[in-house]
């Protein structure tokens, strides 16, 4: 009589519960790791790791203990990323921007001048100036904005240039120690006559007369103790005459360059 085999068992697909089952622990224990990482308490984290090896039998030479397993009542929650306000990162001001601000801010807390302080601010420049108002190569005058010194062309510029004469550099040297004291807000005006002008250089009388007052802005800030944040200029051109233009004389007085000490919150035009 044939012998009855022994029928197979049926082949077990259920096997991958086990691997589906050791990869959920691993991703669990990811997930927890990443949990207490996101804590700022460095001892807490030392303390999760160490539960870790504890579990998965995981030995160093320190030791375990159970102690060092955490409670769940010690765990926190991850913080929200909005929770976290973003630190605004600011360039660092370089020592020039810090001090250029800080004339800026002496200047306004600077009590304004009175009425009385302009009157020997303007007696005290008038008797400084006044051998160059003798030998006519300046004018002191007044104005409703303030104390005006006039330069006339023919001392300190050739005709068509904004180049300063180097032999009127000891006048402007006079000038600028007269009135460095008393630089609380000046204003350098350049000014020509209505003779028309168009050169390479300069294609009008605007940008002549601006150019003028700029070369006077540079020699005071490079050699004299001025703070730009105390000076501005002007190009008005033939604009603002102070005399007629039908004649010689008239041309003349209207070709110059004006240094006004403007009186406090003064800004109008020359009377």
């Amino acid at each position: 009589m044939a012998r009855k085999k022994t029928p197979e068992k049926p082949p077990n697909h259920e096997r991958w519960l086990v691997s589906y089952g050791d990869f959920i622990t691993l991703l669990f224990a990811v997930f927890v790791t990443l949990y207490a990482m996101s804590q700022t308490d460095k001892k807490k984290v030392d303390q999760v790791a160490a539960s870790y090896r504890t579990a998965f039998g995981i030995t160093s030479g320190a030791g375990t203990s159970s102690s060092n397993v955490l409670q769940s009542s010690e765990l926190m929650p991850i913080p929200s990323l909005d929770a976290v306000p973003r630190q605004i990162v600011r360039p660092r001001r370089t020592s020039e921007e810090s001090e250029d601000k800080q004339r800026a801010v002496d200047l306004v807390k600077k009590p304004q001048i009175s009425a009385d302080e302009f009157q020997d601010i303007k007696k005290a420049i008038r008797v400084s100036l006044k051998p160059l108002q003798l030998s006519g190569d300046v004018a002191v005058e007044e104005s409703s904005r303030g104390l005006v010194i006039r330069m006339e062309e023919e001392a300190f510029f050739d005709s068509g240039s904004a180049t300063v004469k180097s032999e009127s550099f000891p006048l402007l040297g006079k000038i600028a120690r007269a009135i460095l004291p008393y630089s609380e807000q000046i204003r350098i005006e350049g000014h020509t006559d209505n003779t028309p002008i168009s050169t390479n250089r300069y294609k009008s009388n605007w940008e002549l007369s601006l150019a003028r007052a700029t070369s006077i802005l540079h020699i005071f800030l490079n050699n004299y103790d001025f703070s730009p944040v105390n000076l501005a200029i002007a190009g008005y051109g033939q604009y603002r005459p102070i005399a007629g233009n039908d004649t010689e004389d008239g041309r003349r007085r209207n070709r110059r360059v004006d240094i006004v000490l403007l009186k406090a919150n003064s800004e109008g035009p020359v009377p």
